[in-house]
């Protein structure tokens, strides 16, 4: 079968092929996506993978990178298989997108095949350094600090976009090199991810990349309203009847049998105005919160003073003006003063 230009990609085990399965279903009816679909699975019977074949999904069996849980939070190795699309085997596609399965897509991806380089979402309220555990390995975390800023904003790699000329022949080994360079002290594919593309990567709006918990934490906006294009859900809002996001996943799965990629369901498109409003509203709800909890309350206080003062200016010329009316016209002085 002759590939088309782009590819969307997600990453499964036995467990995560529901959640692959809305995914692909939300991109198909939501995207309207006219590439190819891919899973990028490991350890999946032969038999659970019948569904994506009689769709005309395509179908990558991994061998795993890894043999153990990876990082404090005990990441699966099925993580670091997503290095696999740096492989130049992927160079057959112009362009690729991947998502991780517990997303949600409500609108066109079609920018997103428009990248140039690699493109994701930053991270709100992150820096790099919470992507390594230092105690783990004093070590390799001081060589970690001499080599790169720690404490530059990271990108996530549940969302990612780029254009495939970006693969050279030794990429992957790049990325399996510094994985077993910082192998004690990192979490999984987004820090070596983010070492890879350090200060080489292009941020996306962050509607494409919107994480509900989060971004309420940060902005006080109401989590269950939030508009985005690509909802990047926890496993518990996509498991519990509780929030406001399992119907829409549910109703998604079950679309999911009704998938042709024969045909291609118009797209829900947002405009250039549309993403750059919402983005626009949540960094500055972001950046009111920081300034919020600020540590440099001087400057907190100075900048407040000199608002207040922009503020108050007109009354400030009037007060003068009134002085020069009492002393010369104090009869219209009494009378302005009692309106």
């Amino acid at each position: 079968m002759e590939n088309k230009k782009n590819l969307l990609v997600t990453l499964a085990d036995k467990k995560f092929l529901p959640q692959a399965k809305q995914l692909f279903s939300s991109v198909y009816w939501n995207a309207g996506w006219d590439g190819d679909y891919m899973l990028l699975g490991a350890e999946i019977p032969e038999e659970e993978l019948w569904w994506f074949y009689d769709k005309k999904i395509l179908v990558k069996k991994c061998k795993t990178l890894y043999d153990k849980n990876i990082g404090a939070d005990k990441f699966p190795p099925l993580v670091l298989d997503l290095f696999y699309l740096f492989t130049p085997e992927f160079r057959k596609w112009k362009n690729i997108v991947f998502l991780d399965a517990d997303i949600i897509v409500r609108a066109s991806l079609e920018s997103l095949t428009k990248v140039k380089g690699f493109a994701s979402p930053n991270i709100l309220g992150d820096k790099l350094f919470l992507f390594f555990c230092k105690d783990a390995d004093i070590q390799q975390y001081k060589m970690l600090e001499a080599n790169y800023d720690l404490n530059v904003t990271p990108f996530n790699s549940g969302v990612i976009a780029f254009s495939t000329d970006i693969i050279k022949d030794d990429t992957f080994d790049q990325l399996m090199n510094l994985f077993y360079t910082y192998e004690n002290i990192n979490s999984g594919n987004d820090p070596i991810l983010n070492l890879l593309f350090y200060k080489k990567w292009k941020k996306l709006p962050i509607v494409y990349d919107i994480t509900p918990k989060t971004i309420s934490k940060y902005t006080g906006l109401n989590a269950d309203k939030l508009q985005g294009i690509i909802m990047h859900l926890k496993d518990d809002e996509l498991s519990d009847e509780k929030y406001a996001f399992y119907k829409e996943w549910k109703l998604n799965l079950e679309k999911a049998e009704n998938i042709d990629l024969k045909k291609t369901p118009k797209a829900k498109k947002w405009s250039a105005f549309r993403i750059t409003y919402y983005s626009g509203v949540i960094k500055t709800r972001y950046f009111l919160y920081l300034f919020k909890i600020s540590t440099f309350p001087k400057i907190r206080i100075k900048l407040k003073s000199g608002i207040l003062y922009i503020i108050y200016l007109p009354d400030r010329c009037a007060g003068k003006a009134g002085s020069l009316l009492k002393k010369h016209y104090p009869a219209l002085y009494k009378k302005l003063k009692k309106n």
